[in-house]
């Protein structure tokens, strides 16, 4: 798991975290979406998006620009809290190892 310094936010790639707790990478994006969505109609300034999921793109194999978030680590503890069983455990397991390292 790889952790970036993004404008001062430590933050993971949606594509590891999608491996990581084995969905593809569309469907994390989708229930990224509806977080979003959520904290969006929710009204409540403290619910900033941009604190959990960061807007990205990256270049695929063919080529071409797709989408991505880049994750930090309060996105993290959304999408683990979602979580149940051994996934769950092994996915909070290795994010928290890793924005500890970084």
């Amino acid at each position: 798991m790889t952790v970036k310094n993004i404008n001062g936010q430590q933050a993971i790639d949606s594509r590891e975290v999608a491996e990581m707790v084995g969905k593809q990478h569309k469907h994390l994006l989708r229930n990224i979406a509806g977080y979003i969505e959520i904290m969006e109609k929710s009204g409540e300034p403290k619910f900033g998006p941009s604190d959990f999921f960061i807007p990205s793109t990256y270049v695929s194999a063919q080529n071409k620009e797709q989408p991505c978030y880049l994750i930090t680590k309060k996105g993290c503890d959304m999408i683990a809290n979602k979580l149940t069983g051994e996934k769950g455990v092994l996915f909070t397991v290795a994010y928290v190892t890793a924005f500890e390292d970084m």
